[in-house]
């Protein structure tokens, strides 16, 4: 298959009220980041593995394997999005996964479906539905939406790289 899977890793976690950026936190024994690594390789379905950071010295320690690039970030995840994306151009990837490296406990099974699921769709993108109330706000009147209505993305999400490349190129400052 001729897929990527990009993993975004530099955000600075604002509102993790740690010393430590959330990629690097320690959960089950690794570092978060390491669990998306080790998915994504262990699913077999990737070419190549690029992880987008702000931090290139968190890396130099770490072995991995030749398949998995380290590439610097942008400002903002937008900006890294297309740093990946124009990275990846030069091996003309039919599919592009885009992943959050803060999120550890996406499946090998949700990569082989959202894979299935590419196939016949230029996007796929994984939704869960909210157990919980949803509000919005329009100036000081507070609605309800109708939960059964409403869907939570998540990440991974997988697209037809040439389609994604050249929105985000063209829609830069809207994407």
């Amino acid at each position: 298959m001729n897929n990527y899977f990009v993993i975004l890793a530099a955000g600075k976690s604002k509102r993790f009220d740690n010393n430590v950026a959330k990629q690097f936190y320690s959960y089950r024994n690794k570092e978060i980041i390491d669990h998306s690594v080790e998915k994504s390789l262990n699913s077999k379905l990737f070419k190549k593995i690029i992880i987008v950071t702000n931090d290139l010295s968190h890396f130099k320690k770490k072995k991995y394997p030749k398949s998995i690039s380290i590439i610097k970030g942008g400002k903002e995840r937008s900006d890294s999005s297309l740093k990946a994306l124009k990275y990846l151009k030069r091996y003309k990837p039919l599919n592009v996964y885009i992943h959050d490296a803060a999120r550890p406990n996406f499946s090998i099974k949700l990569l082989k479906n959202i894979s299935k699921n590419l196939i016949k769709n230029k996007a796929v993108v994984p939704v869960i539905t909210s157990k919980d109330s949803i509000k919005y706000k329009i100036k000081n009147q507070i609605f309800n939406l109708n939960r059964n209505n409403s869907l939570l993305t998540q990440t991974p999400q997988a697209f037809r790289f040439k389609d994604l490349y050249n929105l985000a190129r063209k829609e830069k400052k809207n994407i």
